[in-house]
């Protein structure tokens, strides 16, 4: 398949291994980069493979708002006890790192 070659069968964006199941079909998703909400184009250039889990999250964001997004996580855990105790524990480390996807030639 054509999309799942296109990054080496990673997802675009986290970099997860993606791979067809056993029955033959996908166990991976095809993502818009820009969104057919958006007005993108429903062509192999603006295909990219997503794992389940950043196909869900980015929804019809853009890369940019998706990244934005994925930013914004920190602090929302931030406000939960669990992960403040599991911080304090270090259980959790948090990096301060900026969302990178593969798609931009990052390792994520």
């Amino acid at each position: 398949m054509a999309v799942l070659e296109k990054y080496g069968g990673r997802c675009a964006y986290c970099g997860v291994t993606l791979r067809l199941d056993q029955k033959g079909s996908t166990a991976f998703q095809v993502d818009h980069l820009h969104p057919r909400y958006l007005g993108g184009a429903n062509d192999l250039d603006n295909l990219v493979p997503a794992c389940r889990i950043c196909n869900h999250y980015k929804k019809t964001f853009s890369v940019d708002q998706f990244r934005g997004q994925l930013a914004l996580i920190p602090r929302r855990l931030e406000q939960q006890m669990t992960y403040r105790l599991a911080v304090a524990h270090g259980l959790i480390i948090p990096t301060g790192k900026t969302p990178t996807f593969l798609l931009d030639g990052d390792t994520p």
